[in-house]
């Protein structure tokens, strides 16, 4: 079974390592948009249609960005890729901290400003980890 272990991902993707930062962007954009249209037939996958629905994402760091698709990744992976199931990430608006419970045990929540958080199950409280 396929899972989400960081050494498990860098073996896997040993072959990936002679294309250039371009063309590795290239080739996930095209696998994400493959996965997107095997659970939704009528999804769309130009340019115009997926940066309106990344516009929440757009303001985040290029490092701040990556930790969120290896996350929504890893989400696809455990869920199947079917959809109908709860994210467990949290986008707050502007400078907002969040204030319900995680999602999940391992939820995420960023704001626009750039800030994280991790929930914690064993406290039940959401925990900052970049500022």
């Amino acid at each position: 079974m396929a899972t989400c272990s960081p050494s498990d991902l860098v073996e896997a993707g040993k072959e990936f390592l002679g294309l250039n930062g371009v063309q590795r962007e290239a080739v996930i954009a095209a696998l994400l948009c493959k996965i997107l249209q095997l659970n939704s037939p009528m999804a769309h996958c130009d340019a115009a249609s997926l940066m309106e629905d990344a516009k929440c994402f757009a303001c985040l760091p290029p490092n701040q960005l990556q930790v969120i698709q290896t996350q929504l990744l890893c989400e696809i992976l455990h869920g199947g890729g079917g959809g109908g199931g709860a994210t467990c990430i949290v986008c707050l608006e502007a400078d907002n901290a969040p204030v319900d419970d995680g999602p999940c045990d391992c939820s995420i929540a960023y704001n626009l400003n750039g800030r994280f958080w991790f929930w914690n199950v064993l406290t039940n409280a959401w925990i900052p980890f970049i500022t």
